[in-house]
């Protein structure tokens, strides 16, 4: 299989997307279905190129981190394509074989780069605090949604995993929060190897702490537990050091309650960030959005950016983006921060590029990215608020 001259490979698929690597370069292609139908407009593309690119990024990150990028490949690369990853795509999700010929260029973002050995560790972290709908039940989102996909047999086992340990900002909670994503990732947690997964919901939960020790210069998973909180409650550009690992301690037993005591994140760090805004829906009474233009609302949001003249790697605008921009926007970028994914890239050597991490004199180069940035439909509003009813009712049923 090949496009524009290079080898590519079947990395994996949503809804919405089949994702290609192209081999010997630091890119993906994201190739677009299209259900048996032609793309209705290329400005939609454009709209959600735009929105992860200059919305979702810079006010994830304080700068443009990377951008995507349209592309337009040949009816013959279409084609081709369609029929070489047939038969190593998953069968329920073959329904839809036909792409558009307007594909996103985007970075690799398990990889730092493919000339030398790269891990990547993808955390979906969920939502960081405790709804205020939800604040009787004294469970977050998150843990009481898992008590409803056990009753609905999507789940074979409730996740020990909370979200509020992850970012409580608190190294043991943290770490807590690691070894039971590790112990039940379902589809939360993966581990990549040169961008192969080597560790998901299918894997061995014994074979993890294994597959550490062989990952020099980690060597133990009490170490790369440390590398890995560490990097979360940094900014992402600045190296990091660290001066002794931390004690290794067990998976406490699961409380009737998420421990809810606010945070103790930097005010610079990554997650804080990334929870200041999953919140900007706390506010914004979802009873009053009546609005079902589905994703029209990207290019009204775009539209506004540009008669404001707002640049949100500037933090002034960013705060007039906030006074000043419809509730539901803001609504729409706290639904996708609760649904992105993290995504640490970690390479044994280091990289003029990026940051370093140095822990035991050893030194490596990370990289801190977020996928899953598109935009959300105006329905997943009203999905939600049903899902929180059904959570309220299962809750008041025990």
């Amino acid at each position: 299989m090949s496009v524009f001259g290079n080898a590519v490979k079947y990395l994996n698929e949503g809804n919405v997307h089949v994702v290609i690597s192209i081999l010997n370069t630091d890119y993906v292609i994201r190739l677009i279905k299209e259900d048996g139908k032609m793309v209705k407009d290329m400005e939609i593309i454009h709209n959600s190129v735009s929105f992860v690119n200059f919305v979702m990024i810079p006010l994830l990150f304080g700068y443009y981190q990377y951008k995507e990028e349209i592309i337009k490949m040949t009816s013959e690369d279409i084609l081709r394509l369609s029929e070489n990853l047939f038969n190593v795509r998953p069968k329920h999700r073959r329904v839809k074989s036909n792409f558009s010929q307007f594909a996103i260029k985007a970075p690799n973002l398990t990889i730092i780069s493919y000339d030398r050995e790269n891990y990547c560790l993808e955390i979906k972290p969920k939502e960081g605090f405790m709804a205020s709908n939800l604040s009787k039940c004294s469970k977050c989102y998150y843990c009481l949604k898992q008590v409803l996909k056990l009753q609905e047999n999507e789940v074979i086992n409730i996740s020990g995993y909370c979200p509020l340990d992850l970012f409580s900002g608190e190294r043991k909670r943290m770490r807590k929060a690691l070894l039971n994503l590790i112990k039940n990732p379902q589809n939360n947690f993966k581990l990549f190897k040169d961008g192969n997964i080597i560790y998901n919901e299918t894997s061995n939960v014994n074979n993890f702490e294994m597959l550490i020790r062989n990952m020099t210069p980690y060597n133990s998973l009490n170490i790369f537990l440390d590398i890995i909180i560490e990097i979360l409650l940094g900014d992402g550009i600045s190296d990091i050091i660290i001066k002794e690992s931390s004690e290794k301690n067990d998976i406490n037993p699961n409380t009737e309650k998420c421990y809810n005591d606010g945070h103790q994140l930097p005010t610079n760090c990554f997650l804080n960030q990334l929870l200041t805004l999953q919140k900007l829906s706390e506010n914004i009474n979802l009873d009053l959005v009546t609005k079902n233009d589905d994703f029209q609302y990207v290019l009204n949001l775009l539209k506004d950016m540009r008669e404001l003249n707002i640049n949100l790697i500037n933090m002034d605008d960013q705060k007039k983006f906030f006074e000043t921009i419809d509730p539901l926007y803001l609504a729409m970028i706290s639904a996708v921060a609760k649904d992105c994914s993290i995504m640490i890239c970690l390479s044994n050597e280091t990289h003029e590029l990026y940051p370093s991490i140095t822990i035991k004199d050893k030194s490596l180069s990370y990289k801190m990215s977020v996928t899953d940035l598109e935009p959300k439909s105006i329905k997943s509003l009203a999905k939600r608020k049903t899902t929180e009813q059904k959570l309220i009712e299962l809750y008041e049923k025990k």
